[in-house]
């Protein structure tokens, strides 16, 4: 007992510039009244940080995006570096799917985050689905006691604020073709932003959509809602071309099944005008309305057969989205990791308890030489 209340008195831990061993096993051992002390300190601790942090429910959900495939069939070749974990066509440049960094980026912009505030969620404390929006704008209403409080206690603020408020009409602010975010709606989105996460696996193409919130269920309706409007923007993004293609073909299409529909009813009306009737002049005027109408019907029946194929290329350009691991309601909490601290805890109360051990040693040490 001496040894340990009276470190300077323990044999050397150095001897012929030799660590020895013993010494500092029998020094930890003399001393570990203080392990046990930094050990029950640092639990103390870590329960504290567990049971006072924010309880937080991860949901995930994995996706396989279709791609689509260009230039010649590698064949076995192909499918031997798939097995490899190699991607031939993407590595020769023959892959036209979409970039991953795309769908970060779609994730992250405004008017994505502008729509996820408008979906209608289940909130934990309200009885009706609600949107983020109308959310947070029903957290900045004023509830009686605040009003209680501003007028009484926070009076003297309340004028100040009331004196220096600047004028304000209700003046309608002009559409200038932009994106337009009120200050209701960039303060839902700064709620939102960067709540998504998303992992890509170049490898596989597989995208994993997740969310942390403190309700298990509203984590797993804000993937679920994430990765729909996540698919609705890719099949816009991919499916833009053809759709105005297929709109500009169905616009002409409509023109001229009038003209179609008009010529046919002028040449069927001109034959049975002038049934029984034979004469060059009747001849020329039906020659000419029936060449029209065979320049507007092969118009009309090209146009026709453009407009499918116009439809078939949108639905051949749409994506398809497989649903791998669907959305689940988390059962159990990710964060705080209760084990994880308390195992920290520990090792770090295992440290600064032998820390302190060697740093008295030290201490008694130099005091020694200065006495």
């Amino acid at each position: 007992m001496e040894k340990a209340d009276n470190p300077a008195k323990t044999r050397s831990l150095i001897e012929n510039d030799e660590i020895d061993i013993l010494a500092v096993i029998k020094t930890i051992w003399d001393g570990r009244k203080y392990i046990y002390y930094s050990i029950g300190i640092f639990l103390l601790l870590g329960i504290i940080v567990s049971y006072s942090s924010t309880t937080k429910y991860k949901a995930t959900a994995t996706l396989l995006p279709s791609t689509e495939r260009s230039g010649s069939n590698l064949g076995e070749l192909g499918a031997l570096a798939g097995m490899a974990g190699l991607n031939l066509n993407t590595m020769m440049g023959k892959s036209s799917g979409i970039p991953p960094d795309v769908y970060q980026q779609i994730i992250n912009s405004y008017p994505f985050l502008k729509e996820m505030i408008h979906q209608k969620f289940n909130f934990p404390n309200k009885k009706d689905a609600i949107s983020i929006y109308d959310y947070v704008v029903s957290d900045t209403i004023e509830t009686f006691t605040d009003k209680v409080k501003k007028y009484t206690v926070y009076l003297p603020r309340t004028i100040k604020t009331a004196l220096t408020k600047p004028i304000t009409t209700s003046i309608v602010e002009p559409d200038y073709g932009v994106l337009s975010i009120s200050k209701e709606e960039a303060l839902a989105i700064s709620r939102v932003q960067g709540q998504i996460i998303m992992e890509i696996d170049e490898r596989t193409d597989l995208i994993t959509i997740s969310a942390e919130i403190t309700d298990p269920v509203l984590a797993a309706q804000f993937v679920q809602k994430a990765h729909e409007l996540l698919q609705a923007y890719i099949i816009e993004y991919k499916t833009k071309q053809a759709r105005e293609n297929l709109a500009f073909i169905q616009e002409s299409f409509d023109e001229n099944k009038i003209k179609y529909q008009k010529s046919q009813v002028r040449l069927l009306e001109y034959k049975d005008a002038n049934r029984n009737l034979i004469s060059e002049r009747i001849n020329m005027s039906y020659q000419e309305l029936n060449d029209e109408f065979e320049l507007v019907s092969n118009v009309y029946k090209g146009l026709g057969q453009q407009l499918e194929q116009a439809k078939i290329a949108v639905k051949e350009s749409t994506p398809v989205f497989t649903v791998i691991e669907p959305v689940q309601i988390p059962t159990n909490p990710s964060k705080p990791n209760k084990k994880l601290i308390m195992a920290l805890s520990i090792v770090l109360g295992g440290f600064v308890g032998v820390g302190t051990i060697f740093g008295r040693i030290a201490y008694f040490h130099f005091k020694t030489k200065l006495g």
